[in-house]
């Protein structure tokens, strides 16, 4: 009887965070806006539903962070009230130019 033994590829220091994944939640109508710059004001790139995801480009110590300081907007929150915020996160949406979401209107899966 011969034997096969697997072996796992060597991991080379500590694991790597895995970017989240974000995309809209229902109570912003299943929209979340892709923008070219972290303002309201900046060119529509697309929009995320709650069934399509983007990867988020940075993995920090919360979901898509360290955010970017940008523009203010405002949206509902999670907790289902009106909130106003300036977070951005970059996402990887277009691979030509940075592409951005609104932190306080995304839900974010990790």
């Amino acid at each position: 009887m011969s034997g096969t033994m697997l072996t796992m590829p060597a991991v080379a220091g500590a694991a790597e965070a895995t970017p989240a994944l974000v995309h809209a939640t229902p109570e912003n109508e299943c929209k979340l806006n892709v923008r070219a710059g972290s303002d309201v004001g900046s060119r529509l790139l697309g929009t995320l539903t709650c069934d399509n995801y983007s990867t988020c480009k940075q993995s920090g110590d919360v979901p898509c962070g360290p955010y970017v300081t940008g523009g203010v907007y405002s949206c509902v929150g999670a907790d289902k009230k009106q909130l106003t915020d300036n977070r951005w996160a970059e996402v990887a949406w277009s691979s030509t130019q940075k592409s951005y979401i609104a932190v306080g209107c995304a839900a974010f899966r990790v």
